[in-house]
């Protein structure tokens, strides 16, 4: 069974090995030469800590990793707006990110990411629009710099969120997909949404997305459960599967009380139905949860 963490190593936060945050309220509230100090330590913490998740994952027999998408905060706010060069402690942050870059290769995890909920590229609010642009090529930067491959294999993962006339909406997202950058366009994957009365599904973004443009659809076992427009979880699946041309990275979780909240840990194991699969396992212990998993796995 292919597991992938969600980000957030809980074995290593208890050992003291975490990120670390900075808002632009906080970093607007001092001198700026001070908050530029204090965000490029921040920023040197975090690959520094997203290497040592790397070699953590190999060791538990964790095979992939999703990339927090909190790595460089602030510094693509709209009134800062900054690479990573510009921090005052470049040449260290440089150092960890090729430790980072390092690591992959040497324990072969994939990596992934899935940016942030807000991102949408169906907007008609030019300044939305333009900061989900923004955040996409940051990431895409950020997996250039990683050497990671410009292809589905290092999948950025987004949904549509707007709900409507699928037609109408395919074609306002295809006009601003095609404003992204090869780096984006090549690794964007579309993940289905859990809205009760919303019109994405696996089958709708197969008909919208993959057969019009070939771009692979995402199967999240949870969000189908409460979209599934009358198809099996098996069914679901196997239209995403068919989609990817390398092996899939899908979502696994379990919803408190049949909700959408997430469960702390699974009381069941994701079903790949035979087929070659990595599972985000979006469960609130994070790799407790998939160390629980892969044990009850090796039991039996």
């Amino acid at each position: 069974m292919n597991l992938s963490l969600c980000c957030i190593s809980n074995v290593l936060a208890e050992q003291g090995i975490k990120f670390r945050t900075m808002t632009y309220k906080s970093f607007s509230s001092k001198p700026r030469r001070e908050s530029l100090q204090k965000l490029s330590e921040i920023v040197r913490n975090n690959f520094s800590v997203t290497e040592k998740i790397v070699r953590h994952c190999k060791a538990a027999g964790i095979m992939g990793y999703r990339l927090s998408s909190d790595l460089c905060q602030v510094i693509k706010h709209p009134d800062v707006m900054l690479d990573i060069e510009d921090l005052p402690e470049y040449g260290f942050i440089k150092y960890e990110i090729d430790k980072v870059k390092r690591a992959i290769k040497e324990t072969g995890i994939r990596v992934s990411a899935h940016p942030s909920e807000y991102i949408t590229l169906t907007s008609e609010d030019p300044k939305a629009l333009q900061n989900s642009i923004t955040d996409l090529e940051t990431h895409a930067d950020i997996f250039d710099r990683l050497d990671l491959p410009q292809s589905y294999y290092s999948p950025l993962n987004i949904h549509v969120r707007k709900d409507g006339d699928p037609i109408d909406i395919s074609n306002r997202f295809f006009a601003n997909f095609d404003r992204l950058s090869d780096s984006v366009r090549k690794r964007l994957v579309l993940e289905n949404n859990d809205n009760a009365n919303g019109v994405w599904s696996i089958k709708n973004l197969n008909t919208y997305f993959y057969k019009t443009r070939g771009i692979p659809v995402t199967f999240d076992n949870l969000h189908h459960k409460i979209l599934h427009n009358d198809m099996t979880d098996e069914e679901a699946f196997h239209l995403a599967y068919s989609t990817w041309d390398c092996q899939p990275i899908f979502h696994y979780s379990e919803g408190k009380n049949n909700t959408r909240a997430h469960c702390d840990m699974a009381e069941n194991l994701p079903q790949n139905y035979n087929k070659d699969v990595m599972f985000d396992v979006e469960l609130k212990n994070k790799d407790y949860a998939i160390l629980d998993i892969l044990e009850r796995i090796k039991d039996g």
